[in-house]
């Protein structure tokens, strides 16, 4: 049994600081409770009433007979404090504090809470709130809360695929049950976690899981208090095969910190946070309307397949802009054979269309259905999409339960859009046909998109699963170099750590004198490129350290006084360790890749078009260390310039699998050393073409402080 059963679907609820008044929270919370049916034992608190509502009022909690399982608490918040001392000593197992007043109220509010804080941490007491709008057991008819959103139908409670919100604002989640009921979807719970001085958004989550009928979780996040503990529910849910959809604001970059890298600079702290929700299949929306579309389209329908949408519609301007919508979304609109094609032919006005989207239009006698039939049977259609008028009920009256009955029988997404909103009786039978529509052609597209997503990160999982590293899988020369008590490592010892994870590297050597310098360029073979290196200068061109295509040996002695000067320039009191001298690269797709070492969730590896130019381009992807090469081919795969690396306008292939390697190498060194390293750039990257690897031109190296 949890912990939480006996706080979450109580036998025994008291309400502390209920009241007579309508107008106050604390005879809200009364009247809700006892308006919604809770069937438990419900004891009024206050001292200055003998019976509220016809029911016996008690003088404190530990006045009331029996146990408590759950304390509803509305009372002034420096009263707080005292009250959920009480009810611990009174054994009450858990408590909804509805009050305000506390983290959100400045000084004052803030020490009230860390006093709730310490009660929590030396009690055992659990806590929903403060500052919280309480929660909604549907199933069980509790109603811990005030909100009058939930006085609107319950639906089917026996339905086996039930939806539990989760919100961080309890007036969004209370409003999006309301929506979603009048769109006939069937919820479990509501929770609104107010501050979280105790239970947390993963709390309530891990515990909805659990729940045989909750099938899909809503969130409305702004930020988790502990990332890897949200991350480990998100793991679990994806085990369930439970999909997490939600809405995560506070995403705005405006607090993004300097970095001393590119990567730091690139990787804003709403990259790292998606980058980590992603990993564990969550589902993103980015409206109220869209968090419900999707909701409803895991709670309704078995995954797909494929990416492969089959379309009946009773409109050809529906089919039209419903194939492209689809395409948009990046799902395949295949034709059907001839054979099907004929099929559908004979049902269907001569106007009518018989290929991929199908048209019946709106004269079709048996066309519909019999349309449903070959497209739903179809081996290369892996979801449908019906686009009807349900604005009036004669479709549904005449077709709706074979649809019905097709749509269980399918095995396959079945999404229904009407493109004018149902009438009244047309809900009246979608609900008794147990039907969801959406109402939203994107909303629509966007949720079966989603769904093809979720698939494949189901079917992808174990390749994407990087095996566990341990400490004795750094290398030794890795180790040594991240033991140098500087906080910058030059690029000629980022490179050595790279060496150290088997990153191939150019020829290269440092130079203390210009002579020194001239030998090495010889031996290496002109042209060749010097660069200061200095852990004081990250960036070396700003200090015009770095001096290019050098042909003999005059143009590398004179490059070598130029540097060394800009350097001092630049900076008087650096440490200068050298100059490095490398043969020039060959010419190759620039990117750029690097690690960012996130404090919350961990070692990130990012990738990125344009080197020097990736903050013009804005091109770029990350994924938590480590990585496998499938994670890494996906990540490239996700810039919007890939196809600069796969070959365009007669450009040959650039080599995918040595940039892919790169990744899961860098991403060891991330993992590795992710107590050490805050930073890493490797900065530009030429990708050269298939089979010819890579050159990493530079690098830097950035320890924690």
């Amino acid at each position: 049994m949890n912990p939480l059963d006996r706080m979450f679907a109580p036998q025994s609820v008291a309400i502390i600081g209920a009241t007579e008044s309508a107008d106050k929270i604390g005879g809200k919370a009364l009247r809700t409770l006892i308006q919604h049916g809770y069937a438990g034992n419900v004891h009024p608190v206050n001292p200055s009433h003998a019976e509220i509502a016809g029911i016996r009022c008690y003088a404190s909690i530990g006045e009331v007979p029996g146990p408590v399982d759950l304390a509803i608490i509305s009372v002034p918040a420096q009263r707080v404090p005292g009250v959920l001392q009480a009810c611990a000593d009174a054994g009450v197992k858990g408590a909804v504090i509805l009050s305000s007043g506390f983290n959100e109220a400045g000084t004052q509010g803030k020490a009230l809470q860390q006093q709730l804080q310490d009660i929590c941490q030396r009690t055992g007491i659990r806590v929903s709130g403060p500052n919280a709008e309480g929660f909604y057991n549907i199933g069980a008819n509790l109603a811990a809360t005030f909100n009058s959103a939930i006085d609107i139908g319950k639906g089917d409670l026996n339905a086996p695929s039930q939806i539990g919100i989760v919100s961080q604002s309890g007036g969004l989640g209370f409003a999006f049950f309301n929506k979603g009921r009048r769109d006939d979807l069937v919820f479990s719970h509501i929770f609104s976690v107010g501050n979280q001085v105790d239970l947390e958004l993963a709390d309530y989550t891990a515990w909805l899981l659990e729940q045989e009928r909750t099938r899909v979780v809503m969130l409305y996040a702004e930020s988790f208090n502990h990332p890897s503990r949200f991350l480990a529910v998100a793991r679990r849910a994806a085990d369930l095969r439970k999909p997490l959809v939600m809405v995560k604001v506070g995403n705005s970059d405006a607090g993004r910190r300097a970095a001393q890298s590119h990567t730091g600079a690139l990787a804003s702290p709403s990259s790292v946070v998606d980058a980590a929700l992603a990993q564990h299949g969550v589902v993103r929306a980015d409206d109220q309307d869209m968090l419900l579309n999707l909701a409803a389209a895991f709670a309704h329908q078995p995954l797909p397949r494929g990416n492969r949408v089959g379309m009946v519609c009773v409109s050809g301007g529906t089919a039209t802009w419903l194939a492209d919508a689809c395409s948009a979304a990046g799902l395949e609109v295949p034709e059907l054979d001839a054979e099907r094609r004929a099929q559908i032919a004979k049902h269907i006005p001569d106007f009518g269309a018989s290929n991929n989207p199908v048209d019946v239009t709106a004269q079709a006698s048996d066309g519909f259905t019999v349309a449903l039939d070959v497209v739903g049977g179809a081996p290369n259609i892996d979801a449908v999409i019906l686009g009807v008028n349900f604005a009036g009920e004669r479709r549904l009256l005449k077709e709706g339960p074979a649809i019905a009955e097709w749509m269980r029988r399918v095995g396959k997404p079945v999404l229904v859009y009407s493109y004018a909103l149902p009438g009244d009786k047309s809900r009246e039978i979608l609900r008794e046909l147990g039907l969801h529509v959406f109402t939203s052609l994107q909303g629509c597209v966007r949720s079966l998109r989603a769904l093809v997503d979720y698939a494949d990160f189901q079917r992808t999982r174990a390749e994407r699963q990087a095996p566990a590293r341990t400490p004795d899988d750094m290398p030794r020369a890795a180790r040594g170099l991240l033991d140098a008590p500087r906080k910058v490592l030059c690029e000629y010892e980022a490179k050595a750590l790279l060496a150290a994870y088997g990153v191939p590297l150019p020829d290269e050597v440092l130079a203390r004198t210009a002579e020194e310098a001239v030998a090495h360029a010889q031996r290496l073979g002109f042209p060749v490129a010097l660069k200061i290196q200095s852990p004081q200068i990250a960036h070396k061109t700003e200090a015009r350290g770095v001096q290019l295509d050098l042909a003999n040996a005059d143009a590398v002695r004179a490059a070598f006084r130029a540097v060394t000067a800009g350097a001092a320039a630049h900076d008087a009191q650096a440490e200068i360790h050298g100059v490095l001298v490398q043969k020039m690269a060959r010419p190759g797709r620039e990117l750029i890749a690097g690690i960012i070492n996130n404090s919350a969730y961990g070692p990130m590896v990012m990738v990125g078009l344009g080197g020097i130019y990736t903050e013009v381009l804005d091109d770029t992807a990350i994924a938590p260390a480590p990585l496998t090469h499938a994670t890494a081919r996906d990540m490239l795969q996700r810039l919007r310039g890939y196809r600069l690396l796969t070959g365009v306008r007669g450009e040959a292939p650039r080599d995918v699998d040595a940039v892919a390697d790169l990744l899961v190498r860098l991403s060891h060194l991330a993992w590795d050393a992710r107590e050490v390293l805050a930073e890493f750039d490797v900065n530009p990257v030429f990708v050269h073409a298939a089979g010819a690897g890579v050159t990493v031109v530079d690098a830097l190296a950035v320890k924690v402080n």
